[in-house]
Order: structure tokens, then C-alpha cells, then sequence
């Protein structure tokens, strides 16, 4: 059924006029032009192993773990609110903005409509949050969102050692990361030393764009760590992101690790190089 669909899907698409797209599957198909791979931060550990999501523990391995991964109540960083309608144009602004500054395959949301559509905040859906800049109100700096999607429990586990218990939960509460989008344009000034130790500008170039690298890092561990800690308060397992965009500056040192899982992105009727996935920047939903 799957291929009658996709070609019924495809049919109705050229209708409008489009002939390209692009689409992931975990599966791989000659030939993905970027791969990106899973990784899980762990939220309620006890439960994600009594699922069966992670490894079985013993009793005193999960308390080591439980409180390895434990967060703050609250988040931390000033200013953070959940979004408003109000809002819309600023993120929309902000992130094609961050997108395609650092980025080489983006989409391009042309509308408030279309941000509205994919960001507001929906029940049980996404959930989206910006950060207002108290000096000046109303300026939105940052934003972040993730969205909810939940799996089925077949069974569930007991701790390593002990007797095995009747399923006890109905679904594991995974939250994945979506689009998020800070500031880039710090001004960074190179010192006459500095300059001359680079010795051209291609070098003072690399340098500054390391500098900002740095800011942005910084930026994005306050920002997810408090995405994590919303994420926990509104009931999630797990945090889920791939290894694309910038993920990579925060993945390790707020404790997400390396699933088996790989999600593959294949264009239709269009040729590119292959794209490391620090690069790629569009999420698919």
C-alpha cells in the first residue's frame, strides 16, 4: 500500500507544479545525500529501562544513573516564555536568518502562516519557547521547540536481578528536538597581534568564525538544558535529537547518547554532493 500512496502523493504534487522534495527513511537506498544519527537523552530512567528503551540495571547502577541525569526544577535562563501569536514574525525572521547562515539545506518558510502552522504551541503537539530580551521587551533573541511523539509499550522489564513484573505503562513519552535559532552576528573584533599572527584574511576569517562558533555553543547548552528541563515537567521520558544542525555542541555535555538508529535524507529529481549532517538543517516532522 505504502507505494501506491507515495505515488498517489507524488501525482497530486506535480498538480501544483512541484517536481522536487526531499524524504527521509531510516533504511538505506542508493543514495542518501546526507545521513544524520539518533541520539536520547535520558529523562525518567527507571521507566525507560522498565520499558525495555535501555539496558536492564541493578538496583544501585540505576540510582547511579538516576541521579547522573537528574535536572533542575525549573529552567534558568532569563526571560524564557512559551511563544506567542504575537511572536510569529520575529522566529520566522530568526530562523531563516540562523538556517541559512549556517546551514546547506534549509527550508525557507516564507510566511508568518506557514511558522504559525509548524511552530505555535499545540497540546500534546509542539511545543515552542522564546527568549525575550529584558533590556528591550517585546525583542525575541532565542527560540527552541520540540514536539511529542510517543511509543507503544509491548511489555515491560524488571531491574536486572530481580523477578519480571506485568506491564505496567501503555506508552514511553519521547519528545524530539525541532527547530530552534539563536543570534549569530556577534561583533567580534581581531587585536592588531591577533591580526598579524593570522597573517591574511582567510585565517582571520577562520578565526572569527571560530569565536562565534564558541558564543553559539554557550548560547545553545543554556537553551537545551532548559529545553530538557520543560521537557521533564511536561511529562516526557526522553529527549530525542539527531546529529544535524548544531546539536553537536550541546549532545555530549548535557548527557544525550548515541542511539542505533540512523535517519537517511533522499532528494527527488534533484542531484547535490553528499552533506555532512552538521549541515544539514532541515527537520522533518
Amino acid at each position: 500500500m505504502a507505494p501506491l500512496l507515495i505515488k498517489e502523493v507524488t501525482r497530486r504534487i506535480h498538480l501544483t507544479g512541484v517536481f522536487q522534495a526531499v524524504y527521509t527513511v531510516g533504511k538505506l537506498l542508493p543514495k542518501p545525500v546526507a545521513t544524520c544519527r539518533y541520539f536520547h537523552r535520558s529523562l525518567n530512567p527507571r521507566k525507560l529501562m522498565e520499558t525495555g528503551f535501555s539496558q536492564q540495571l541493578s538496583a544501585p547502577e540505576l540510582a547511579k544513573v538516576v541521579a547522573t541525569m537528574r535536572l533542575p526544577t525549573t529552567p534558568s535562563v532569563p526571560g524564557l516564555r512559551a511563544m506567542r501569536k504575537g511572536d510569529v514574525g520575529q522566529v520566522r525572521k530568526l530562523l531563516n536568518r540562523f538556517l541559512k547562515r549556517r546551514f546547506e539545506i534549509v527550508p525557507v518558510f516564507r510566511t508568518d502562516a506557514e511558522v504559525a502552522h509548524w511552530l505555535m504551541p499545540r497540546t500534546d503537539v509542539v511545543w515552542t519557547y522564546v527568549v525575550e530580551d529584558a533590556g528591550r521587551p517585546g525583542r525575541i533573541t532565542d527560540f527552541f521547540s520540540f514536539y511529542s511523539l510517543p511509543s507503544a509499550v509491548l511489555k515491560s522489564e524488571s531491574r536486572k536481578g530481580a523477578k519480571k513484573a506485568a506491564p505496567v505503562y501503555r506508552s514511553v513519552n519521547a519528545a524530539y528536538l525541532f527547530y530552534y535559532g539563536t543570534r549569530d552576528d556577534y561583533d567580534i573584533s581581531l587585536t592588531p597581534n591577533e591580526r598579524e599572527m593570522c597573517g591574511g584574511a582567510k585565517r582571520e576569517k577562520a578565526l572569527v568564525r571560530a569565536r562565534t562558533d564558541e558564543l553559539i555553543r554557550k548560547r545553545l547548552l543554556e537553551l537545551m538544558a532548559d529545553a530538557l528541563v520543560l521537557a521533564r515537567n511536561a511529562g516526557f521520558d526522553v529527549f530525542n535529537c539527531l546529529d544535524m544542525m548544531d546539536n553537536s555542541m550541546f549532545i555530549r555535555e548535557l548527557k544525550f547518547g548515541p542511539g542505533d538508529g540512523y535517519l537517511r535524507y533522499y532528494l527527488f529529481n534533484y542531484m547535490a554532493r553528499a552533506i555532512e549532517s552538521p549541515k544539514v538543517g532541515f527537520v522533518m516532522l
